[in-house]
């Protein structure tokens, strides 16, 4: 089996990182998988929607810099999928940085596709360096705030000509993020609906980036192909119609405001998330010196406080 580096807190009520089920949004989602199968639609035209309806949706309460500039979008199975096709670009050929803390994801499967430390280092570890290969979260995954050294570290990949992928999952749970997106050494931006809406099992992300490069998501998205998954399409541009980018950040924020101090913690910029910054609940440690604890599955019942 696989591990991931980080412990399995999945059964813990704030454990794990999961979007709320909020009522009105599960209302919209359901009608709009009842009416999918009556629809005469062209799936093309859902694509298209999608994409554009995401560019707009997605920057809309954040000074994303340079965003209109990625173009070039494919539709992803969240933003696992956008990961994959990153290593493969570059597999043999550069060694990967990941912070510690960040997705599980990349831990997980790195060393399927880099050569133990020969090929991967941990981001704070070492200095960047010429042939390095970068991923990273915007907001951070572990803390759901940017990292303070941001600029910095993109202005360096820059001058070193590393290749960056920005993770922007977290970033419609949160609100008024400032991110410079004109750096060169940008690859991809990705992003994905996860968290910001109840569809966890819809798999529904984007990939952006500023010109065209042929790999295996480029072939599934070419028009008149049948690959992409037309209901996710379809109810994911639905949902984000019916609600702004920033309804969980505005519905939540007192509930996130009332758990931070009920259980003394500090809000995150994410607002479905909490900090511990005194190590008063360290099961919820993930490998750094605070502790993330995600109030999704309290707020909308799945977990009760105390239920271990």
């Amino acid at each position: 089996m696989i591990k991931t580096g980080l412990p399995n807190l999945k059964a813990k009520p704030f454990g794990g990182a999961y979007s709320v089920h909020d009522p009105e949004q599960i209302i919209v989602l359901n009608e709009s998988i009842i009416k999918f199968p009556s629809l005469s639609y062209d799936a093309n035209n859902l694509k298209h929607e999608f994409f554009e309806t995401y560019k707009k949706w997605m920057p809309k309460y954040h000074n994303l810099q340079g965003i209109k500039n990625y173009s070039e979008a494919c539709f992803t199975n969240g933003t696992t999928e956008s990961f994959v096709n990153f290593y493969l670009k570059y597999k043999g050929t550069k060694r990967l940085r990941i912070a510690k803390g960040d997705y599980f994801y990349h831990k997980m499967t790195q060393k399927m596709y880099f050569d133990g430390r020969r090929q991967f280092e941990w981001l704070d570890n070492d200095e960047l360096r010429s042939g390095d290969l970068v991923v990273l979260s915007c907001p951070f995954s572990d803390s759901g705030s940017l990292r303070a050294d941001l600029e910095e570290l993109l202005t360096r990949c820059d001058q070193l000509k590393i290749p960056v992928m920005l993770d922007l999952a977290y970033i419609n749970i949160s609100e008024n993020m400032s991110i410079n997106l004109n750096h060169k050494c940008i690859d991809y931006v990705v992003s994905s609906l996860s968290k910001a809406f109840p569809l966890e099992n819809h798999r529904v992300g984007i990939r952006l980036q500023r010109e065209k490069h042929e790999d295996p998501l480029y072939v599934i998205n070419e028009d008149d192909y049948n690959y992409l998954n037309t209901l996710s399409l379809y109810v994911s541009t639905e949902l984000m119609k019916k609600f702004p980018s920033n309804y969980i950040t505005q519905k939540y924020k007192d509930a996130q405001r009332y758990w931070c101090e009920k259980l003394d913690i500090v809000p995150s910029e994410c607002v479905i998330f909490g900090i511990d910054t005194k190590n008063k609940y360290p099961e919820y440690s993930r490998g750094l010196e605070t502790n993330r604890l995600c109030f999704s599955r309290v707020w909308d019942g799945r977990k009760n406080y105390g239920t271990q």
